[in-house]
């Protein structure tokens, strides 16, 4: 997927790491250097409450290095809630989110995904993870206020969905040669495949796919509540071009974020 978003001149951001088979049941996995977990950094410094304070404390808060740090953040997060949705990455608890000194967040340990999960049972029902913590990072918080890079959030998400569909065929292909490997993700039999080519939605249009993917962020928000992002856009209408030429814009001009969602500008 880091080829396909960057063949798209997309800012998705993912870190592919090495596995070197060494037999059957063992291999070497790639170091990822520069990096700790989420809860190692919430063990390390007791101080720090939260995921927010400790971006505030490293990069200096309404600092350059902070915002950049906090569009590093963005840009690692749409591309991984994508992929998490896609391949349903499951067991995404803070001992398998590392973040990188530049504020990457950047996702391992990927044994339960596709059709099999921890102890079996599905109890990760959000299409991926988008908990109170990374949300304040993104300057929201549980229900998903608006905000400049919740915003850019949602833009990203749109912007690598469409994408990705565009290589469906191509992603599902890689993953069907697997099938017959007796990998435990494969466990649901045919289905598996089925499943995943459902995800990606072919038969809407591309105006349905925006509606879907911000129904795939509400669902995820860290709340009970039912409150719908898609009110940010109430009483407008998008097209596709204006949501990817808004995209493009934004690469270049983060104040435009906010402004553009809030008021129906593009």
């Amino acid at each position: 997927m880091p080829d396909i978003f960057q063949e798209a001149g997309l800012p998705l951001w993912l870190r592919p790491y090495e596995v070197l088979v060494t037999s059957s049941y063992t291999a070497l996995i790639e170091t990822i250097p520069d990096t700790a977990s989420l809860h190692s950094i919430k063990s390390r410094y007791p101080n720090i409450s939260s995921l927010r304070d400790f971006f505030s404390a490293k990069y200096q808060e309404n600092s350059s290095s902070f915002k950049l740090a906090q569009r590093n953040f963005v840009e690692s997060m749409a591309g991984y809630s994508l992929v998490c949705y896609l391949l349903q990455v499951k067991d995404r608890h803070n001992g398998n989110l590392l973040l990188d000194e530049e504020g990457h967040i950047i996702h391992i340990d990927f044994g339960f995904m596709l059709s099999n999960s921890p102890g079996g049972v599905n109890f990760e029902s959000a299409p991926f993870k988008l908990t109170r913590e990374l949300l304040e990072v993104m300057d929201s918080d549980a229900e998903g206020v608006p905000s400049e890079f919740f915003d850019y959030f949602k833009v990203l998400c749109i912007q690598g969905f469409l994408t990705c569909r565009k290589h469906a065929e191509r992603i599902i292909l890689l993953v069907e040669m697997l099938q017959d490997s007796g990998f435990p993700c494969f466990k649901g039999g045919p289905r598996t495949i089925q499943n995943l080519r459902k995800r990606f939605h072919l038969s809407l249009t591309e105006e349905q796919c925006v509606s879907l993917v911000l129904s795939l962020i509400s669902s995820s928000l860290d709340a009970w509540r039912t409150r719908q992002l898609v009110k940010v856009f109430r009483g407008k209408r998008y097209s596709v071009c204006e949501i990817m030429t808004f995209g493009a814009l934004c690469n270049g001009f983060r104040g435009f974020y906010g402004r553009w969602f809030r008021e129906g500008k593009g």
